[in-house]
């Protein structure tokens, strides 16, 4: 990666990030989280004292200065209104930017993994290309640990570009520690006939927020998004996806699962965008959301801007308890009502880590993450 490209896109990033102001609550798409809460000045200008572990099993190809140039101008141009992404570009210390073709006659699952431990800011920039006619497995993973419980600050960027008929499944964790603002952007743009499969398992932290801002610019791509999260205590987590159709034959799936417990407090909206005059644009997002607790909260917000006719577009959101008749049902086959809970809670994401196209190994790795999330408590 030539380095002079990357000082030139990071100063650009700069001085964009010095035109805007921080958040305010006002404005609509942070009315819901708890701005007069978080203390970005403090938290920003704590002395790094994280130490920070990168692991790999990326083959990886060396990108041209011209590709690289190119997908660095369509993010700036994707984030220059976000702040904390602006924040992160400017503030990573490093930027991992990766070409993936694949191993010819192979299809092994690769591997990126991002820890951070200790206190102060840290950012993280990842950036991923897909070459023409590629398929890539791939698992991008971030965690940290703290020693103390002071609160300190995570910011990060990802980004995925793939080129036409380059097909990309992702499974994206984020395993946090309970003291951790983490706020986290994530942009794809896809080129002709191309599929993003994305599979994003988010747990942990203090508060957070996320945005997904995926394009399918051209025609005949497809998008898969599905997100499982499980949240305690009082963890807070808003999430925010923008979905943007920009050619015809287009395709997108948004589901996200939620299970919050204890006070925890879970916000998803699922955005869709389709501009006037395209043809034959399929669209579909749904939010279930599963409370195990009186003081948990869940909250779905579909929102939908269709300008097109020729569009087939539908969409559904739940928030509920435990099903009384399908625990009824379980207790009378001699259950005791906490397997019959737990196996109901089990089944409820359990279809979304068992259709995924990975490895065994990687699913009870998942399975026990949140199935860990939930335990140590009662369910009920």
């Amino acid at each position: 990666m030539d380095q002079g490209l990357v000082a030139s896109f990071r100063e650009k990033a700069k001085s964009l990030l010095g035109t805007l102001s921080f958040p305010k609550g006002d404005e609509e798409v942070w009315r819901k989280f708890p701005l007069n809460q978080f203390h970005f000045p403090e938290l920003s200008s704590e002395p790094l004292t994280s130490s920070v572990e990168v692991k790999d099993s990326i083959f990886a190809s060396e990108i041209v200065s011209s590709k690289a140039s190119e997908i660095f101008d369509e993010l700036l141009e994707s984030c220059k209104s976000d702040f904390f992404a602006l924040y992160g570009l400017v503030h990573a210390k490093e930027y991992y930017f990766y070409s993936l073709g694949g191993q010819d006659g192979k299809d092994e699952v690769e591997d990126w993994n991002f820890h951070f431990k200790g206190e102060g800011s840290v950012s993280s920039v990842f950036l991923l290309h897909v070459p023409k006619n590629k398929k890539v497995r791939l698992t991008e993973n971030y965690s940290s640990s703290t020693v103390s419980d002071k609160l300190h600050l995570f910011t990060s960027v990802s980004f995925y570009d793939l080129e036409d008929a380059s097909c990309l499944d992702l499974v994206l964790t984020e395993d946090y520690d309970p003291d951790l603002y983490h706020f986290r952007s994530v942009f794809s743009r896809q080129a002709k006939d191309s599929k993003l499969s994305l599979y994003s398992f988010p747990l942990g932290g203090f508060r957070g927020k996320t945005f997904y801002f995926p394009k399918l610019s051209g025609k005949g791509s497809e998008l898969n998004l599905s997100a499982v999260t499980a949240l305690n205590q009082r963890e807070w987590n808003d999430v925010e996806a923008l979905v943007t159709h920009h050619a015809d034959h287009t395709t997108s799936k948004l589901s996200y699962k939620t299970i919050v417990t204890d006070k925890s407090h879970h916000i998803f909206t699922g955005n869709l965008h389709i501009p006037p005059n395209l043809k034959k644009v399929v669209a579909h997002q749904e939010s279930h959301n599963l409370s195990l607790d009186k003081k948990a909260r869940a909250e779905a917000n579909p929102k939908l801007e269709v300008f097109s006719e020729d569009v087939s577009c539908t969409h559904g959101a739940t928030v509920g308890d435990i099903d009384e008749e399908q625990l009824f049902y379980l207790l009378s086959r001699g259950l005791s009502p906490e397997d019959a809970k737990s196996l109901l809670v089990s089944a409820f994401y359990g279809k979304a880590i068992a259709e995924l196209p990975f490895p065994d190994s990687l699913k009870e790795t998942l399975e026990t993450r949140i199935h860990s999330k939930i335990s140590g408590r009662k369910i009920g």
